[in-house]
């Protein structure tokens, strides 16, 4: 796996994890908590609101139906679109951008079902995140915490919770190993509180 590096002067933190891991709420979180700190942050997600953000959040809620590759090239396109026009100039004005999802995602999520290189191949041109944190849960507490929602999205499905996650600790690990990419893997079944604790001491490192 090769990547650009970041060489701007903001930090891109990524945090990823399978449906109902807290994913908005850990974002939302760690923007509160490096702000009170004084550190410009920005707050984004994947996919985007942009066109090809709102024609995946139609595929995803099951209003259109797409095939896995559809959903992938729609997904790396989104990217690219994020990575030029929020991310990048964000980071370039030395702002810490924390994103929602990422590529991790896209590999996680389509690679249960397409060969895992072709989607490399995808996001080839996508910056590597300085700090990737994972946030772990067991697919059955995700399943309680998802309980209230009136729609369950297309990736929702116990089983292919179960296989997504082990997907994610898979992929984590390989991209760890050939990139060296800063990755944290974090027991996201604790409180938010801990979680987030947990998250601010995980990117600690990198955060001036």
């Amino acid at each position: 796996m090769v990547f650009p590096q970041n060489i701007n002067k903001g930090k891109f933190i990524v945090i990823e994890g399978i449906d109902g891991s807290g994913l908005s709420t850990q974002t939302a979180i760690l923007k509160e908590r490096l702000t009170s700190e004084g550190i410009k942050t920005y707050q984004t997600k994947e996919p985007t609101d942009g066109p090809v953000g709102g024609v995946l959040r139609l595929a995803l809620t099951k209003r259109i139906s797409i095939t896995p590759e559809t959903f992938a090239l729609l997904f790396a396109a989104d990217r690219m679109d994020h990575l030029t026009k929020e991310i990048v100039p964000k980071l370039e004005e030395g702002i810490a951008v924390i994103c929602d999802r990422y590529y991790f995602s896209n590999f996680a999520y389509q690679g249960i079902d397409l060969d895992m290189d072709w989607l490399i191949k995808l996001n080839c041109k996508a910056l590597l995140p300085d700090a990737t944190i994972f946030l772990d849960v067991d697919p059955l507490e995700c399943e309680k915490r998802r309980e209230s929602r009136m729609r369950v999205e297309h990736f929702e499905e116990m089983e292919k919770l179960s296989k997504i996650r082990e997907k994610y600790l898979e992929v984590l690990k390989q991209l760890g190993d050939e990139t060296k990419a800063k990755i944290e893997i974090v027991n996201a079944n604790n409180s938010i509180e801990q979680v987030a604790d947990d998250i601010l001491s995980a990117i600690r490192p990198i955060i001036k």
